[in-house]
């Protein structure tokens, strides 16, 4: 069964809870004219998840034929499905879809597990010369006791199809060397028709993986493998290198992106199409331990997609689709999806995780991934992008669907942490937030925005008491942390105190895995050199310039003030927090860039 996603405004008026037709008693009668709400110029992903009806599903890689069908492998599980592992015995299922990914036909299944292996899909693709190529893996088991390869298996194997899916050939073992192989989401063909496939393993530091390279030149039939291993250190469950995508740069030099656990991806590059690697170096890429998928598109960009979240090992709650076309500059860095934050800390997270990506016959990108909870409900899901959504310069957002993508603290069992109410007026929505009197601590509500690496981001909102915050970063920012972030102004009765974070380095583990990340502390704050009125709304422009780690802010047009920032790859989340004693209510958010 496939679930549509998505709310519109008369559902969201049914749902939102309290709203304050304009004349009526409230303190929120705007000053400053709203910002006009021009047409979307670009279509919003669409998405669909596939309820199969049976505990935790993995989606995984989706690829697109010449006539425009999509393909899609997901890894089902065999009965029993409420087992406690993710599954003890799993099937590959292919399905076609002849509408874009709007519906999809019978499962044909390719693979089944047996008692002595399972089996997981982890890549498909149309080769130049037509065929299909899938990889897949079958795992005979994990020796969680020493973490080696010695007691543990899982290997590597790959087939073929000559007609588009429908029927295929035997699978072939792809021969690495190594017993036990991790995840990888992604291969490459490049221009002169090699086939690069990355792969990480285990080694015989416990728990650790390295990655390698296998390539062929004769369309799959025949491997050699790269002489180079490339690592990044750590320790603990799941550590070290893994779960590695690749794509070829527009000058020919190849790209890798790593899954490692220090908030970065990793890189390495290779200029002999893939036999030797530099040596992995951290990039720019804010990311958890979690991995990366890298696309080619026809035009030479590279769609990138990953989880923008680093505060702990797992966070995995912001998914993230940015375009390049060298590696090093971006674009987009849109939120694919999303889901949020606990009340309880220390509860299992619910994830939007591991992407594949493929390139439509119309130039679209679609995107398959996992949402849920591995061992509770995960849900294999489906997305449509147009590449535009990802280059559009502007964009405004305010609550005409209601507050549709923004990250929330759930409610717990007896109250929700923020409580919300809304006024309605000639101008549009005002979204009032305040802390739920039993909750402890700072609760409020966080979005992504169009990655800024030149340009403004205005803001109009009312502050109101003394614990009233707003946040910028370049990562997920956490509704409960107002001291985290690269950019904070703060709201103190009628005073304003703006703060740019300064990096500090920070330890967050998750079970057994060592996860290590430079966070931004909020530490000293400059007071702004106006003051205004209680209940006043505000405008709040923020500049922000990436090549001179530069930020100016100014209010109700005033006076700018400067503050140097640290070195980032841009300004993608915004946060509304309050405390206490503090209230805000948010109007808009307009982004406009310059590059």
């Amino acid at each position: 069964m496939l679930l549509k996603d998505g709310i519109g405004r008369r559902e969201f008026l049914a749902l939102s809870g309290s709203v304050v037709a304009a004349g009526g008693v409230s303190v929120f009668a705007a000053e400053h004219e709203a910002p006009k709400r021009p047409a979307p110029p670009v279509t919003p992903p669409i998405r669909y998840s596939l309820d199969l009806g049976y505990r935790a599903p993995r989606s995984g890689p989706v690829t697109a034929l010449k006539n425009g069908d999509l393909l899609w492998i997901t890894t089902d599980p065999e009965a029993p499905y409420l087992s406690r592992s993710m599954w003890k015995l799993s099937r590959l299922a292919l399905r076609r879809s002849g509408d874009g990914g709007k519906s999809w036909g019978k499962a044909q299944i390719l693979q089944r597990g047996s008692k002595e292996y399972s089996v997981m899909s982890f890549g498909l693709r149309r080769l130049l010369s037509g065929k299909l190529l899938h990889v897949f893996a079958r795992s005979g088991g994990y020796d969680y006791e020493t973490g080696t390869p010695e007691k543990s298996l899982r290997e590597l194997f790959f087939q073929f199809s000559n007609d588009n899916g429908k029927t295929w050939g035997s699978a072939q073992k792809m021969t690495t060397g190594e017993r036990y192989h991790g995840d990888v989401l992604s291969f490459e063909q490049l221009r002169d028709g090699r086939i690069v496939y990355p792969f990480c393993f285990l080694t015989n530091v416990r728990s650790q993986f390295a990655i390698s390279v296998m390539y062929s030149d004769d369309d799959g039939k025949a491997w050699s493998r790269s002489k180079s291993i490339l690592t990044t250190g750590g320790g603990g469950f799941e550590s070290g290198a893994s779960e590695p995508t690749v794509v070829e740069l527009k000058n020919g030099r190849l790209w890798m992106l790593i899954r490692a656990q220090t908030g970065v991806l990793w890189e390495s590059f290779s200029d002999d199409r893939g036999e030797t690697w530099s040596s992995a170096r951290e990039s720019m890429l804010p990311s958890s331990n979690a991995p990366a998928t890298a696309l080619r598109m026809r035009n030479g960009d590279i769609a990138v997609a990953w989880n923008a979240h680093v505060r702990s090992n797992y966070a995995r709650q912001s998914l993230v689709v940015g375009l390049t076309s060298d590696g090093q500059t971006f674009q987009g860095l849109r939120e694919l999806d999303l889901t949020d934050f606990t009340d309880d800390p220390s509860a299992s997270i619910p994830h939007t995780t591991y992407p594949f990506l493929t390139e439509t016959s119309d130039g679209d990108l679609a995107v398959s991934y996992n949402k849920g909870n591995w061992s509770r409900h995960n849900r294999p899901t489906f997305a449509k992008i147009g590449t535009k959504w990802l280059t559009e310069k502007n964009e405004l957002v305010d609550l005409a669907d209601g507050r549709t993508g923004w990250h929330t603290i759930d409610p717990g069992p007896k109250f929700s942490a923020a409580q919300e109410s809304y006024l309605l007026n000639d101008d549009g929505l005002v979204l009032n937030i305040a802390r739920h009197p039993q909750y402890k601590g700072t609760t409020g509500i966080i979005r992504n925005i169009p990655l800024v690496t030149d340009g403004e981001i205005t803001v109009n909102l009312r502050p109101a008491g003394q614990e009233a915050y707003l946040l910028f970063g370049n990562s997920l920012l956490d509704p409960r942390d107002p001291f985290e972030g690269c950019l904070r102004v703060r709201f103190s009765g009628d005073k304003i105190y703006a703060a740019a974070g300064t990096e500090q380095n920070t330890q967050n583990n998750r079970r057994t895995t060592e996860y290590h990340y430079v966070s931004h502390k909020i530490k000293d704050e400059i007071e702004y050199p106006q003051t205004f009125k209680a209940g006043e709304m505000l405008k709040i422009s923020v500049r922000y310039r990436a090549a001179a780690n530069e930020v100016q802010i100014s209010i109700n047009d005033g006076e700018r003030l400067t503050l140097k920032t640290i070195k980032m790859l841009g300004i993608s989340y915004m946060g509304l927090l309050v405390g206490e004693s503090g209230q805000i209510g948010f109007r808009s958010v307009k982004t406009t860039l310059n590059k």
